[in-house]
């Protein structure tokens, strides 16, 4: 009986040992995978054939830990994920373990020239019905800030308010001033405690110029900042009105210091700015914690253009049209530099493209965007 236990355990050892994995074969495999991405007829394939149905994934950068709904449902795979264009794939490590190997490596992952996302990872891969696949995959994104106070997170515990609050963000930020209302109007019923919950409302009612009514809502909810972060009381303070650009810019600074991360305050306080070094370093600042955002890129884009460096304008402005391709302001914007660097066929179908997506709002067709019809009539 000994004997045949003796002889079982050699025979588990000398399996583990022999091992059909090799390092080459394991990096190459990786690097492959990343590289497929950014290739969109081949992306959802690659997710199909390369991932285990078993497979764990562990994000270290909030420490979600789970298996997506994608992962046996492939269907759920869209391939507007795979956005990006190029990646450069780093292996630091691969070390096997009987029949899995372990690998170490970074991913940097870039749109139009521009690295729009950059992890770390830790993967375990093996053997699955005769070929390697991802059984375990550990991230890190560099891009992520766990500083508590980079943002302007809404202090409510509703149900549902968190994202009824960041799609409210997300119109402001790409001028969908109609969408922004109706966002905030619907957080407001949501959360009638939440005093950020009316930001949408003041974007608004500033970019419509409606001064009384602004300066009217403002008191309406004075009483609900006795709650609000301090965060949250300084963005709200950035919509009152001001005297000079100087007070402008303070109450910005004020509200940065709160939430140096958050895009929205980054971007306005970079428009307010005169000095144009000034303005392009502050929109640097922002881009390294959010290069996929909309608002940023697309002031960015502006600056190059004011800077005389249409090369990149069009840069940024093409990472604002991939990333966000619904967006009717990224084609607006785009129209401008367009015009600005001599192009003016290509110039007038971006704006005739920012008036038709415009037209096609959930809330109805967007007033701001009339300007992209009257700037494509304007050019003969």
């Amino acid at each position: 009986m000994k004997k045949i236990v003796y002889l079982t355990l050699l025979s588990v050892f000398i399996a583990s040992c022999n091992s059909n994995l090799d390092n080459k074969k394991v990096e190459n495999f990786v690097v492959e995978h990343f590289k497929n991405q950014t290739i969109e007829s081949e992306a959802i394939s690659t997710f199909d054939v390369n991932i285990s149905d078993s497979v764990i994934l562990f994000n270290l950068s909030n420490g979600w830990v789970g298996r997506p709904n994608w992962v046996n449902d492939k269907s759920k795979i869209k391939t507007d994920w795979f956005y990006e264009d190029s990646v450069a794939t780093e292996v630091s490590d691969v070390e096997i373990f009987g029949e899995i190997a372990s690998v170490y490596g970074n991913v940097s992952f870039f749109t139009n020239g521009i690295s729009t996302s950059n992890a770390g990872f830790h993967s375990l891969v093996g053997n699955e019905k005769g070929k390697l696949v991802f059984k375990r995959h550990s991230w890190m994104n560099w891009n992520m800030n766990k500083a508590a106070n980079s943002f302007v997170w809404p202090s409510s515990d509703v149900e549902g308010s968190l994202s009824m609050y960041n799609k409210m963000r997300y119109a402001m930020a790409n001028l969908r001033n109609n969408d922004a209302l109706a966002y905030s109007d619907s957080l407001v019923k949501l959360d009638p405690n939440l005093a950020v919950a009316h930001i949408g409302k003041l974007h608004y009612l500033f970019i419509n110029g409606k001064a009384d009514e602004l300066v009217a809502l403002l008191d309406e909810i004075k009483p609900k900042l006795e709650d609000a972060t301090i965060a949250e009381r300084y963005y709200i303070e950035t919509m009152t009105p001001s005297s000079s650009r100087n007070e402008i810019l303070k109450k910005f600074e004020n509200a940065l210091i709160y939430a140096a991360n958050d895009p929205l305050l980054r971007g306005w306080y970079s428009y307010y700015l005169l000095d144009l070094d000034k303005r392009i370093e502050n929109i640097n600042i922002g881009l390294k914690r959010f290069p996929e955002s909309s608002l940023l890129n697309n002031m960015m884009g502006y600056l190059m253009k004011e800077k005389g460096d249409y090369k990149a304008a069009k840069q940024y402005l093409n990472v604002y049209i991939t990333i966000h391709p619904e967006e009717p302001n990224a084609y607006d914007s785009m129209g401008d530099i367009l015009l600005a660097s001599g192009d003016r066929i290509q110039a007038k179908e971006m704006f005739l493209k920012a008036y038709e997506l415009s037209r096609n709002l959930k809330t109805g067709p967007e007033d701001f965007f009339e300007r992209s019809k009257n700037k494509a009539e304007a050019i003969n």
